[in-house]
């Protein structure tokens, strides 16, 4: 089944949306006041949420855990409003995780869905800390 997703202006800088079984509303922001996320910066919050999500199933079938990993990404938009030219994914494994794993975790960043369906012309850098 494919899911639809609606998204409704509620005024106020609110969006909210909608799919089978679920709703949020997220709070937007142009203004540069930094009180909201940009659509931009959730688009950057998607791919972390991705890149992590895709790492922890590959942990979880080599009998590891993934817990206590984070991204701080690192996006850079074009001027004028024309898109993402750059995301930089800072990415901070368990303490001990060992060479091997972490090659295995870095194919898996680079194998997460969010990021294969961006702009190819966006430039990634996907750092291991």
């Amino acid at each position: 089944m494919q899911d639809i997703i609606h998204c409704a202006y509620q005024g106020n800088t609110q969006v909210e949306i909608t799919k089978e079984g679920c709703a949020d509303t997220l709070h937007t922001e142009h203004d540069g006041k930094n009180r909201y996320f940009t659509p931009g910066d959730v688009l950057a919050g998607a791919l972390g949420a991705c890149t992590l999500t895709m790492m922890e199933a590959v942990a979880v079938r080599r009998g590891k855990s993934l817990a206590g990993a984070k991204i701080t990404l690192k996006p850079v938009f074009a001027p004028n409003a024309a898109g993402l030219q750059k995301i930089t994914l800072l990415i901070t494994l368990p303490e001990g995780t060992d060479e091997t794993m972490r090659q295995v975790y870095l194919a898996a960043a680079r194998s997460c869905p969010v990021h294969k369906s961006l702009n190819p012309a966006i430039e990634f850098d996907i750092q291991l800390q």
